[in-house]
């Protein structure tokens, strides 16, 4: 099982599909941004609170990351992906968090 996920880390293909998500994920959220919702003031809170809650699970990916990091270090590939994986998390996060919110509110 570890060596199949090593070999997934160390493949540039998945590390150019990972970067195409983190886009997406991106665009995404600037789309929520400045969508006609989030213009008023409750857009804006939810845009708030959903980047408040992807900046607390940014500290939590980048410790366990640092836990990591030397078997990331290993490979350039492993460490571009582990980068890209962190920063799609969070990303992930604020978009799930603000679809989350904008059904609840």
């Amino acid at each position: 099982m570890l060596e199949k996920f090593t070999m997934l880390m160390e493949n540039k293909i998945f590390l150019q599909t990972s970067a195409i998500f983190g886009f997406l994920l991106l665009g995404l959220f600037v789309y929520f941004y400045f969508s006609k919702e989030g213009r008023d003031e409750r857009g804006r809170g939810l845009i708030a609170t959903a980047s408040f809650s992807a900046f607390v699970i940014l500290f939590i990916v980048l410790n366990i990351y640092a836990y990591f990091l030397p078997w990331f270090n290993e490979n350039i590939i492993r460490l571009a992906n582990g980068i890209q994986w962190a920063y799609n998390f969070v990303l992930l996060t604020a978009v799930v968090m603000y679809l989350i919110l904008k059904k609840i509110r």
